[in-house]
Formats: structure tokens, sequence, C-alpha cells
């Protein structure tokens, strides 16, 4: 039986030991392990019952340990980081060997994150490792931002839950590549392109290709009810009536917080059992980007109504 549990010790004791462990971050909840251990590493990818071409981020305490696990580190990276970091971005760069594989699912490039989350910051600190940790959900599903949603999600495959509260951002951190002398955003975040942009110069926009990052999969953070994007929801549930749940945004006052609530408002329609859940997305500024592209990669498809009929496209 899972246990949802405050003392970090405890997190920290199962990590050392090879064990995996949800943590809270300032993004969504964790699922970590010794990144250095590739048997540690294999749980999360069994517990999740993640493919192992998706490749983990490995989180470390500080800028120091990046020379550690990474090489041929550019500059830029450390001029975000010294902005941006410890916080929710993470640095695609090359891998030194003391990375397994597993975590990199073979690519020669490993992702880089400083947690700004206190407790999670402690355990990384006190274990003396860096801990890979993709989010505490099955693969595929909505992403956790609460101990209960965890225990939602993973009750039975897990130990222990390490209880941080209520995630403060709500949404996965942007990663970044600066491989092959470019510098390019491979999954929209809370740091915005237009925050990089501001200490980079210009920078590319990476939709498809050799996934090398989390968040480049086509089907992801996906609800069990159907979600459906359209440009008018009020117009498709006057249509649908009960049969369908609106995933209102527009109530929210700002985009940070449509970010911070975002999965927890799915989760909850989710569980409402509608036969679907529709959706507008927002007009993609800022941190729009990010939350269009949860829901776009959520999504079974749009709808709409032609000729008085319900369209539903992929």
């Amino acid at each position: 039986m899972t246990k949802i549990i405050i003392d970090i010790d405890t997190a920290v004791r199962e990590i050392t030991e090879g064990n995996i462990v949800a943590l809270p971050t300032e993004t969504v909840y964790g699922l970590g392990a010794n990144a250095l251990n590739e048997n540690a590493v294999v749980k999360i990818f069994e517990a999740k019952q993640r493919p192992v071409f998706n490749p983990l981020i490995v989180h470390v305490h500080d800028t120091d340990e990046f020379e550690k696990y990474g090489k041929d580190i550019p500059d830029e990276v450390y001029k975000l980081a010294e902005k941006f970091s410890p916080g929710p971005i993470t640095y695609i760069v090359k891998k030194k060997r003391i990375i397994p594989d597993i975590v990199t699912s073979g690519n020669d490039s490993v992702g880089l994150r400083i947690p700004s989350h206190e407790r999670f910051r402690e355990v990384i600190k006190l274990s003396g490792v860096p801990v890979s940790a993709p989010s505490a959900n099955r693969s595929g599903k909505i992403s956790p931002t609460t101990a209960a949603d965890v225990l939602k999600e993973l009750d039975g495959k897990i130990d222990f839950i390490l209880d941080g509260g209520k995630c403060k951002i709500g949404i996965e951190s942007t990663v970044v590549s600066f491989l092959e002398n470019e510098i390019s955003i491979l999954r929209h975040g809370f740091i915005t392109r237009e925050d990089i942009e501001k200490v980079t110069g210009k920078i590319n926009i990476i939709k498809n290709g050799k996934i090398i990052s989390p968040g480049q999969m086509k089907i992801h953070y996906a609800p069990f009810t159907p979600l459906y994007i359209t440009e008018d929801a009020d117009e498709i549930k006057n249509v649908l009536k009960e049969r369908a749940a609106v995933l209102d945004l527009k109530k929210f006052a700002d985009k940070r917080e449509i970010a911070l609530n975002l999965f927890s408002e799915l989760r909850h329609l989710d569980e409402m059992k509608f036969e679907m859940i529709i959706a507008e997305k927002t007009d993609g500024e800022g941190i729009g980007a990010a939350i269009n592209d949860r829901l776009e990669r959520a999504s079974s498809g749009k709808i709409k109504i032609i000729n008085s009929k319900i369209r539903i496209t992929e």
C-alpha cells in the first residue's frame, strides 16, 4: 500500500537504497530515482509503464553539477541558469558516460534541471546523487499536481509519496536544446520563448523530430475521457448537452492561473465520466504556448458543427 509521507529522511533513504519515491516539484510531482543507478531507473519505467524510448530529465542541486553529467556546455546555458535556475527550465546538452543509457534512451545527450522546490532540493542534497524524476503518473496520462493525484495514479505501484503541497506552477518545465550549435525549444513551459530570447537572442521551435526530451510524444497528458479541441465550446455544449463537459479556462484570471489549474481541472472532469470533454485553446502568446501544447497532446482531435451536425476530425 502506498503511503503519503512528510518525512524527507524516508525519501532520501529510498533514493540512496535504489528505490523509487514520488517527489514534489514546482512544476508537477515527479517519480524519483538515483539517475546513476540503472536498476533504480528501470523501476521508474516499470511503475509508469513508460516506453523506453522516452528519455528522462536529470535533476541536480546546482550549476556546479552540470559539468559532472554534461560536456561541451555552451555559455548560454549558464546565462539562462543564472536568470531562471533553480526553476522550471531543462537544458539539453551532450552527456558524459556516467549517465546510464537508459536515462537518455540511448541518446548522447541529457536533460539537466535544477528544481526550485525546497523539499526536492533537500532530497537531492542529502542523497548526494542526481535524481531522474518524470511526472508521477501512468505514462501518457494527466500529470499530478498534488500528492493525492499521485496516489490515484500509482497506488500500489510505489511505496512512498513525499507530500510537498500543491505544485506552484502546474505544468512541466520548458525544455531547451543546445545541441548542434543551435538553441531550440523542445517543450514549451512556464519559461517562455520570449523570456529565453531576452537572454540568448533568436531561438528555434522544434515540434517534431527525434525524441531526445520528455514531452515530444504525440499523445501525452491525456484523460481517459476523450478531449476535443474546438473554437466555440459553448456552441458544442448547447448541442451535446449533458453528454459533454467544458474545460472552462476563461474562468481563470490569467494564463499563469490557467497553467496552475490545467491538470487538476482536467482530472476533475475526467473523474465525472462524461462522454467527452471539450476545450478552447488560448491565444498562444507567452505561457499560452505551453497551455496549448498540453491541450493538443492530450486531445483526441478537433470538434465543430457543420450543417447543424457534430463533426470530429483528427
